[in-house]
């Protein structure tokens, strides 16, 4: 159920995109959920523009 502050997605990973996450969460020293968060906000931004 979406309102208007919350929205829920479900977003698939391939094995290959979850590795890349772990690793690059492991070098830029952040946690993976947190790289996850900044990865999805960045691909919904993206799809925002392309709607424009």
């Amino acid at each position: 159920m979406a309102t208007d502050k919350f929205q829920h997605a479900t977003f698939y990973l391939t094995r290959q995109q979850v590795q890349e996450i772990k690793e690059l969460a492991q070098k830029q020293q952040i946690s993976r959920s947190a790289l996850v968060r900044m990865i999805i906000r960045e691909y919904l931004a993206r799809q925002g523009e392309e709607k424009k």
